[in-house]
């Protein structure tokens, strides 16, 4: 009985080291930052490394020439394009990515809250999310969105608010939206099925 003892303790303490080394890694890593209605964006959070898009050379199209993402996102907004282009998938189009919090208050003037975050809560002030498109159709019937869906997480990307997840992130389906969590961790969510939100909680 003792041995078995000794054992249950063991490996107690492995799952607890196991679980403190994931939390510590989400606390440290800002790409994996929870922002929703109920996590703000904190003022040191604002980035810094802003890349616009219309400025570099790029394998999709953009809605307008102010786009702006975090310079790590765009390498890999890139890659991911790129892979989809190898795949017979041309038609992208950025639709947006960075958002002030002051262009957010503005937007959620326009659209209200039934429409739009409020200022602050959205994944857009981190410079990590970003709203792709296709120039033929709506991205819930594009090839470009069916491609998005099954390879963004190659690449470090998850579709932020799938249509089954709508209770958990109080989102509605948006198969345009995509936030960059990296890697290993955008692989993680898409094999395990899971949003940020429960994939933040779900050691915890």
């Amino acid at each position: 009985m003792k041995k078995w003892l000794v054992f249950a303790v063991i490996i107690l303490t492995i799952a607890a080291i196991i679980i403190w080394q994931k939390q510590s890694t989400v606390e440290a890593n800002p790409n994996l930052r929870l922002i929703n209605q109920e996590n703000p964006i904190p003022g040191e959070a604002i980035p810094t490394d802003l890349v616009n898009l219309y400025q570099i050379e790029r394998p999709y199209q953009l809605f307008d020439s102010s786009i702006e993402l975090s310079s790590h996102v765009v390498d890999a907004l890139a890659n991911m394009i790129h892979a989809a282009n190898k795949d017979g998938l041309q038609n992208f189009i950025v639709m947006s990515g960075y958002r002030s919090v002051e262009a957010q208050q503005k937007l959620y003037d326009e659209l209200g809250a039934e429409y739009a975050m409020k200022p602050g809560y959205s994944e857009h002030h981190s410079g990590l999310a970003l709203d792709i498109g296709s120039t033929e159709t709506t991205m819930d019937l594009a090839p470009e969105g069916k491609w998005i869906e099954q390879n963004a997480h190659r690449f470090g990307f998850i579709l932020r608010y799938p249509a089954h997840k709508t209770a958990i992130t109080g989102i509605e389906f948006e198969p345009w939206h995509l936030r960059y969590v990296g890697l290993p961790y955008s692989e993680e969510m898409y094999e395990q099925d899971l949003v940020l939100e429960e994939y933040l909680t779900q050691d915890k």
